[in-house]
């Protein structure tokens, strides 16, 4: 029993701690939101559909080992609460992922290329969507062949759901960092260390969400008679809306670094131009008769970086 039900239990452990996290990222964002409405309602909705999928996975985990422990028969079907947690991480997602097209999209430059990647990455988020969908009706109709004596349906809609969403996180990144490396040409030493820092989060995120969706696919196939692939499943979900309430949050933490680099170079540089005008007037004032009272004015070229993100 142990063995059986283990990976599902630590699965399920593990995911609380992640939804924790989610709900301290949320907590963070909320209180001060300067984006538009659409994006805190997305934002919303991500919160409340990853505490209604925790809510999902503790009613399963509860009704295979509480009222039906010591017996396996039960694991012959899966709980509908499982089917809705799976459309729940399929939903979760598809807007993780349509988002970080929305954010290429604000920062590309009207090209064929970017067109073509953007539509590569929609296409796939689609794909993976609809897989998803695909593994949901599966479970509902083949609930007897999901958890045990698995479904050939299932497993292909499977398949399809976390390959192409891996293959969307791993074009999506590529991309982000190529537009993002794009516009660091001609802006200051400030702007680029700022887009350092977004490049750093979003190959970060890009990483954390690939590794597990390509962890989810080797468990399932693996290892198709034990449930070590339900422990990462259930996580899928989680870090996803984790990464994306991160990606939130740290917008506007390097926004306020960035800021308040300017705000010192802006007070070095009038510091300069002070004693540079007064430098200027002793000179006049000052000057021999006869002589050229002309002022060559300094050329200042370094600047004061406070914070290198």
């Amino acid at each position: 029993m142990s063995k059986i039900f283990a990976p599902f239990y630590w699965g399920f452990v593990v995911s609380l701690f992640l939804g924790g996290i989610t709900i301290v990222q949320a907590y963070i964002y909320f209180p001060h939101p300067t984006d538009r409405k659409l994006v805190q309602t997305i934002a919303a909705t991500m919160l409340i559909l990853d505490l209604a999928s925790s809510a999902l996975i503790a009613q399963s985990l509860y009704y295979y080992t509480i009222p039906h422990y010591g017996s396996l028969a039960q694991l012959s079907s899966v709980t509908p609460e499982l089917s809705a947690e799976c459309l729940i991480s399929t939903i979760i997602t598809f807007i993780s992922q349509m988002y970080f097209v929305y954010q290429i999209y604000s920062i590309k430059s009207l090209g064929k290329t970017a067109w073509v990647l953007i539509a590569a990455i929609t296409a796939c988020a689609v794909a993976a969507f609809v897989g998803g969908v695909g593994c949901v009706a599966a479970m509902v109709i083949f609930h007897h062949g999901v958890l045990a004596n698995r479904n050939e349906k299932f497993s292909i809609f499977f398949g399809l759901a976390k390959g192409f969403g891996s293959l969307t996180d791993i074009i999506a990144t590529l991309a982000m960092c190529f537009f993002l490396s794009a516009s660091r040409t001609g802006i200051s030493v400030q702007t680029n260390g700022l887009i350092k820092s977004l490049i750093q989060y979003v190959v970060n995120r890009g990483v954390l969400v690939t590794l597990i969706q390509t962890l989810l696919l080797i468990l399932f196939y693996a290892a198709p008679n034990n449930l070590y692939w339900l422990s990462a499943h259930i996580n899928v979900t989680k870090l996803y809306a984790n990464t994306f309430f991160a990606m939130l949050n740290a917008r506007e933490h390097i926004k306020q670094k960035h800021a308040g680099s300017k705000a010192v170079n802006s007070s070095y540089n009038g510091y300069i131009s002070s004693r540079l005008n007064e430098d200027r007037s002793f000179s006049a004032n000052h000057a021999p008769e006869g002589q050229d009272k002309s002022y060559e004015m300094p050329t200042v070229t370094k600047s004061v970086v406070i914070a290198e993100l």
